[in-house]
This record gives C-alpha cells, structure tokens and sequence, in this order.
C-alpha cells in the first residue's frame, strides 16, 4: 500500500464529491445550455474519478525501492509557473497562455519537446472547441 497515494486520493474525492453537490445549488441551464452548475459538476465528477483511481492504485501498488514521493523543487517551479498562469487570468489570449503552461509545465516534468508541444495543443484545441464552438463561451 502507498499511503501517500491513498491519502491523496481520498482526500481530492472529497473535494470533487463537495463540487458535485455544490453544483446542483448553482441555477440549471436555459434552452439546452449549461448553466452556472455544469462546469463544478463536470470538474467534480472527473475529479473524483481520477481520485478513485489513485486511491485504488495506492491500495493495490506496493511502493518500488528508491522511488522518490516528494520533490520539493518540482512542486515549487510548477506551483510558480500555475501562479504565473492565474496572475495573466484576465489578459487575454486564453488559447496561447494555456498552451505555454500545460507545454512547460510537461516540459519540467521530463516530457520530451515533441509529444508536450502535441498534448498542449490538442488541449487547448480541444477547449476552444467545446466551451467557444459547442456552448458558445467566450474564454477571451
């Protein structure tokens, strides 16, 4: 069992079970758009299930020897670099912002160039798609 795994696990299903519920305080949608609520609970749902998971690999998994649970320096760079990212909240240029920062911050886990530069522009292709084409929400 990795403690550490289960812990966190547990810890973020709560959370995403507390925006779950949350989420059906908020007002419903109007003629087939979300509303206020769908955003939390669709974050909420994933949340937990991602969650869920990491807490049964936690249980399920027995920790390697010299696997290395906390790295001090990686949590501070990403913590800046998000900090970085919400300071610019509000700016403009959603898209290439968001795009920076899902590319470096892969880029400083270890992920080579080629593959961090494909996942980040699937990502924010992907969001453009569903919040500015599909529900017709501006992230400008």
């Amino acid at each position: 069992m990795v403690r550490e795994d289960v812990a966190t696990g547990g810890a973020f299903l709560v959370l995403g079970a507390g925006l779950l519920a949350s989420g059906t305080l908020l007002p419903a949608g109007v003629g087939g758009l979300p509303g206020a609520g769908f955003f939390p609970q669709a974050i909420g749902v994933l949340m937990a299930a991602l969650a869920a998971s990491l807490a049964i690999r936690g249980i399920r998994h027995s920790p390697t020897a010299g696997t290395n649970s906390g790295d001090l320096r990686s949590v501070a760079v990403i913590a800046a670099l998000l900090f970085a990212y919400l300071a610019l909240w509000g700016t403009g240029f959603f898209l290439v912002r968001t795009a920076v920062f899902v590319l470096l911050a892969l880029r400083f886990l270890g992920q080579r160039w080629l593959p961090s530069l494909a996942f980040s522009a699937a990502l924010v292709a992907f969001v453009h798609i569903a919040f500015d084409v599909g529900l017709n929400v501006s992230l400008q």
